[in-house]
């Protein structure tokens, strides 16, 4: 992807409201859009290769649409993708609150790692798309949980739409003792990490 280009907007493949929330904090002007894709990967991959190719089928599926809606090839599509591991293991968004309750307890009193992907994409002078791809991770220890703590926070919803059942931004904060990294990699943009490519593209925070 080339460097010093002129962005002239920056879109979000995204319909995350904590996404749009980091990115205003940061002081980027920036458009959304959805174009919903199945988070699903193959069998066997390692969590950071599966994180990455989400990220960069979410801002490839962006891509396209705003074209299709913009008719502009100048601009730059950012696809995200945050995951939680375990042992190896990936704790998605809970089906229901059971699940829910069994990922906290699965989280308790252990250290998991918190990983985003991010893709940027673009069209070159011939019209084909590139996609730069990066990934950060964070390591979260949790302090023990009893059951009733795990009940009341599933209680107030939060948990039901993020990964591995909690949002660090939230009320989940109580439940943390300790964390290694980027803190709004964990809520779900890791904004050193794309300030950082989004300046080598020409593209700056408003104020």
């Amino acid at each position: 992807m080339a460097k010093g280009r002129e962005t002239s907007v920056l879109v979000l493949a995204s319909s995350s409201p904590r996404r749009s929330q980091l990115l205003t904090e940061w002081g980027y002007e920036f458009r959304r859009i959805e174009a919903p894709v199945s988070e699903t990967f193959e069998p066997g991959l390692e969590p950071e290769a599966a994180v990455r190719y989400l990220a960069e089928k979410k801002a490839v599926a962006g891509l396209k649409l705003w074209r299709d809606q913009r008719e502009s090839n100048q601009d730059l599509v950012l696809g995200a993708d945050t995951i939680v591991v375990l042992n190896n293991r990936i704790l998605g968004k809970p089906k229901d609150e059971q699940e829910a309750e069994e990922m906290l307890s699965t989280l308790s009193g252990k250290t998991h790692r918190v990983m985003t992907a991010i893709a940027l994409a673009d069209y070159n002078p011939n019209e084909e798309i590139r996609v730069w791809t990066g990934l950060e991770i964070t390591t979260v220890t949790f302090k023990k949980l009893d059951k009733e703590e795990i009940l009341a926070y599933i209680a107030t919803g939060e948990p039901m739409d993020k990964a591995a059942a909690y949002g660090i931004q939230g009320k989940a904060k109580d439940f943390v003792l300790e964390i290694e990294g980027s803190l709004t990699n964990v809520i779900g943009l890791p904004m050193e990490l794309l300030t950082a490519q989004l300046e080598e593209r020409g593209s700056y925070p408003k104020r």
